[in-house]
């Protein structure tokens, strides 16, 4: 009897602790580490959200860019944070590549636990106006009847506008060079420029040479049509069905964080996502907001690691 007291004691004890935690979360500064460089459009997207979460919860939210191997330092250090919800890791569609291309020292399912995915941001795929193709079927026609001939530009291996142009290349049954750049700003100077025949970028980025007809866009790699080029197809309306390429931008805490901080940032972030000057600002720079959360976020990034596996070794990627 006494035994069985002593450890209703200790339950009560730890569920009191555990509820003071809950209800005095956050009280010291948070961390947000994230894995690009300051002054891009996620970095922004990364920023705003931080904001908004130092108002709702009224602690600070910094962020820090830890910036290298595509993400891979960043995610490295994250991995080794304490699990207490004062460390929060932000990443692209780069969290389920790299550990197919590169060797990591961290395990995506053993030391993160997926909080949020928040936004997602199409890519388009735009040619020099000089090239004889003005939708995907056309394109499609000028790379068969020419094999090898037409190339592409990315911005690094196994980067999303990689990884569109092959998931392209094994949809349509074609075969398009790759021509690697260090940077995605000379991927777009140099299809304007005609150096190269074509590439895939963020909407943002290409929409101000797209109406100034330095571009010319041939399908969205989104499921559905971009709000900023409402004129442009999908891939899957062109003739490759199911095709779907797409950034995103997602939270994450390490492993053993406790779950009601995992929600309550999910929470959060949702909320924060539904303020209509925030809905604007993020679709003008055709980021879509995402409503998924802990429940469903795991299954959503093993579809994504299932599929870019498959593109990268069917196009035999690797680093170089």
């Amino acid at each position: 009897m006494l035994k069985f007291v002593r450890l209703l004691m200790t339950v009560s004890l730890l569920c009191l602790s555990s509820l003071c935690v809950a209800q005095n979360y956050p009280s010291k500064p948070i961390k947000l580490i994230f894995p690009f460089p300051v002054g891009g459009p996620t970095d922004v997207l990364a920023r705003t959200l931080a904001q908004k979460l130092s108002e709702a919860w009224n602690q600070p939210v910094v962020v820090d860019n830890v910036v290298g191997a595509n993400g891979v330092i960043a995610q490295s250090l994250a991995a080794k944070a304490p699990p207490d919800g004062y460390t929060i890791f932000t990443h692209s569609v780069a969290y389920v590549v790299n550990p197919l291309l590169y060797k990591v020292e961290y395990n995506n399912e053993r030391d993160f636990i997926p909080a949020s995915l928040a936004a997602s941001f199409p890519q388009v795929l735009v040619i020099n106006p000089s090239v004889p193709a003005r939708s995907l079927k056309t394109l499609v026609d000028l790379a068969k009847s020419n094999p090898g001939k037409l190339n592409y530009a990315s911005y690094g291996q196994g980067s999303i506008a990689q990884l569109a142009a092959e998931l392209m290349n094994q949809g349509a049954g074609i075969n398009t060079t790759h021509i690697l750049y260090k940077g995605a700003p000379q991927t777009i100077t140099d299809t304007i420029g005609g150096q190269v025949d074509m590439t895939f970028s963020s909407l943002a980025v290409a929409l101000p040479f797209i109406k100034s007809g330095q571009l010319y866009p041939i399908a969205v790699t989104s499921s559905k049509r971009s709000k900023l080029l409402p004129n442009t197809p999908t891939f899957s309306e062109s003739g490759i069905p199911n095709y779907e390429a797409s950034s995103w931008f997602g939270f994450f805490y390490p492993k053993g964080t406790p779950q009601f901080i995992v929600e309550q940032l999910h929470k959060s972030i949702n909320k924060i996502l539904q303020i209509p000057d925030i809905k604007a600002q993020f679709s003008a720079q055709g980021f879509e907001e995402m409503d998924i959360g802990p429940d469903k976020f795991p299954l959503f990034l093993k579809n994504e690691t299932r599929k870019y596996e498959e593109i990268i070794k069917t196009a035999k990627i690797k680093l170089e």
